[in-house]
Order: structure tokens, then C-alpha cells, then sequence
């Protein structure tokens, strides 16, 4: 008797596993059978699972732009593009902003809602499914100054969001103008729970603690990161820079992919790029590539870096003057991706896209 792979339903499962998010999206109208497989949460965390180990060999972006609430898609490939506006799911009701990003999640804010600062949403774009997420009222450290998503599914299939409060009044003039007392939450997926982790510190006002990027058990700020394994706020190296560039004026970005966790420097006197890597054990920063953008004459943002499973297979996404221009990392090749200076929406010598307002969009699964 002839077996199909319809009959054979590991063998079918298997197969699904390698699909791509978006087209399981559609796949769920083929039949009842395919829509339970796909629909499970056995199905959601293998497949997202399967496809986080996988090495991605590009990435789209969502891109904010600074002067309105407007977000674009930007797909990062080496091809010429137009901007294209992006929409949520309808249930979300706008204006929103999406305070954090983390492997295909969104940690985002509807700002007309009843206490647009006490609740917020964990969001998948790919299946447009969302959870409300209210925040814990704290009479000590009342002043939310850091909301952070943190999702490998590689360590869990749940994910966590940190929140980092500052109390209202110091005890001293010092810390009043220099310092602020700290406090982190935690809210856990699992548990639908908000707990303390660690205890208070003193931390500096420079120290932003938006927009971190998850790494190895840590959220990686400019300027420091927080383990979350001991719960405790620790310093990380510097750079070292070539002992011929100038530091003046030098902008920093960190940029997690493919499991490395980047610090692109930007010089704009030097009209350089450099980007380092860190090391695994967390030590200290090795310079991977160097890039000349000597043709830029007015603002530069970083908005993405994409690495193949080949050395030096990849390219940093940059916006300046109007133009998103893609910079191959190990060849002397640079492409205009989009060009929007005749579009309305362009105003002339500004920063309309920063790294803080570009937010990477991978397909998953998961379940929020």
C-alpha cells in the first residue's frame, strides 16, 4: 500500500518545521488537519526554536521615523527598495511605540489607551497576536526609566520583560544631580508575574537604560549591562581604539546578530566606522571591520548589521540624507537601497531615522 507524506504525520511535521513564519500563516488555510498542527504550541516553540538555530542570513526592519509615530518596512537585502508604510493588527489602537525588540517580539506602547503608561503589549508581528501587560504600582521607585523584552528560545520558550525604575527624590544633592537609586523588575511570561531582582543601586543619569540588547544572559546598555543570572549591574570594557583615530564626537551602537553582540563606532570626523566584536567571555573587544563612508556630508545613523555564516559575508545598513545605503563589510561596495529626498515625507538635514527608532523584525511563531 502507497504512503504519502499526508499520511505520514511526524514525517509532515518535520517538513512544516523548515517553513518560513509567514508562509505557515497561510498554510493554515489548506485544511482543519494543518491548521491544528500549525496552531499548537507544541508546533509554535519547536519551529521557533528550529529556526533560531538557524544562522539568518538576512533581516527585515520596522524604521520610525524621529519627527512622527510613522514606521516603515525596510527588508535588508543588497536590492533597491521603496519604503513601505507597516501596519498592526487593528486591535492595537494607535498612536504606538514600540519601547524594545527581541528575536521576532515586540515590547510595544498604545498611547490612547485608559493609563497609556501603565500598560503596554508584548506583540508578534508574524502571527499579530498580542498580550497586555500591566505594570506594578511602586510608591518608592515610581519613575519607570528602562522597559527592555529579553526572548531566546534557545534558553526558554518564555520570555521576560525588565523593567527598570528610578526613585523620585534622592537623599542628597549629589544624587540628585549626578546620581539616581534604582530598582529592577521582572515580569515573567510563565508565571504572569512581576518580581524584584536584585537589590536597589546607584546608577549614573547618563546610564540610559532603553533599547538594550539581550546577549548571553545579559542586557547590554551603553555603558553597562545587566546580568540576569546574579542580578546584578556590571561594567563592561571599552573599545580600544587604533591609536591613529580621533575620538572626538564618536557615537556608539550595539547590534546583536547571528549570536554576536557588535559595538559599531562611528567616527564622523574621521568618516569611519569601525566595528568590534565581543568576545564570548565577555573580557574584551576585537576589531572585525572598517569601514570609509569619506561620500557622507551630513547626518549618519546605523540602523543595521547582517552577518552570513561566512566570514565577512554581510553589510551595515546605514541611513544619511534622505538615502538608505547598504556598506558591504569586507568589500569596497556600497548600493543606494532607498532614496526618498523627493518623498513628502523628507526634510532636508535631518536624522529621520536612528539607530534607537530601527527595530529588527524576524519571522517566528512564538506564542506572547
Amino acid at each position: 500500500m502507497e504512503i504519502t507524506i499526508a499520511d505520514n504525520e511526524d514525517l509532515l511535521i518535520e517538513i512544516l518545521l523548515w517553513v518560513p513564519a509567514k508562509s505557515l500563516i497561510r498554510f493554515k488555510s489548506v485544511c482543519k488537519r494543518w491548521l491544528t498542527i500549525i496552531s499548537s504550541h507544541q508546533f509554535s516553540n519547536q519551529h521557533t526554536l528550529r529556526q533560531r538555530s538557524r544562522p539568518r542570513q538576512d533581516s527585515s526592519l520596522l524604521l520610525r521615523l524621529t519627527e512622527k509615530s510613522n514606521y516603515f518596512y525596510l527588508q535588508s537585502s543588497f536590492h533597491v527598495q521603496k519604503l513601505v508604510p507597516y501596519h498592526f493588527s487593528p486591535t492595537l489602537v494607535g498612536p504606538i511605540t514600540i519601547w524594545s525588540f527581541s528575536n521576532g517580539l515586540f515590547l510595544l506602547q498604545c498611547r490612547n489607551t485608559e493609563d497609556p503608561f501603565k500598560v503596554f503589549h508584548v506583540y508578534n508581528p508574524t502571527t499579530r497576536q498580542s498580550r497586555k501587560i500591566l505594570l506594578d504600582m511602586n510608591d518608592v521607585y515610581i519613575c519607570v526609566v528602562g522597559l527592555n523584552l529579553v526572548f531566546d528560545p534557545q534558553e526558554s520558550p518564555h520570555y521576560k520583560v525588565l523593567c527598570v525604575r528610578a526613585a523620585k527624590k534622592s537623599s542628597s544633592f549629589l544624587c540628585r544631580s549626578w546620581w539616581r537609586h534604582c530598582q529592577i523588575e521582572i515580569y515573567e511570561s510563565k508565571t504572569s508575574s512581576w518580581n524584584f531582582c536584585g537589590k536597589p543601586f546607584v546608577a549614573p543619569r547618563s546610564l540610559q537604560f532603553d533599547h538594550g540588547i539581550y546577549w548571553k544572559g545579559g542586557i547590554h546598555w551603553e555603558g553597562g549591562y545587566f546580568d540576569l543570572q546574579d542580578c546584578a549591574l556590571r561594567n563592561r570594557p571599552r573599545i580600544i581604539v587604533p591609536g591613529d583615530t580621533g575620538t572626538n564626537r564618536l557615537r556608539e551602537n550595539y547590534m546583536e546578530y547571528n549570536g554576536y553582540l557588535h559595538n559599531i563606532a562611528h567616527f564622523p570626523e574621521e568618516k569611519k566606522i569601525m566595528i568590534f566584536e565581543l568576545q564570548n567571555t565577555s573580557s574584551e573587544w576585537s576589531l572585525k571591520y572598517r569601514i570609509n563612508v569619506d561620500a557622507v556630508s551630513g547626518p549618519l545613523s546605523v540602523l543595521n548589521i547582517v552577518r552570513g555564516e561566512e566570514e565577512g559575508d554581510g553589510m551595515l545598513v546605514v541611513y544619511e540624507a534622505g538615502k538608505v545605503r547598504g556598506y558591504k563589510l569586507q568589500e569596497n561596495c556600497v548600493k543606494e537601497l532607498i532614496d526618498f529626498t523627493v518623498d513628502p515625507l523628507y526634510l532636508d538635514a535631518s536624522a529621520q531615522f536612528t539607530s534607537d527608532r530601527a527595530l529588527r523584525l524576524n519571522e517566528t511563531l512564538a506564542p506572547v
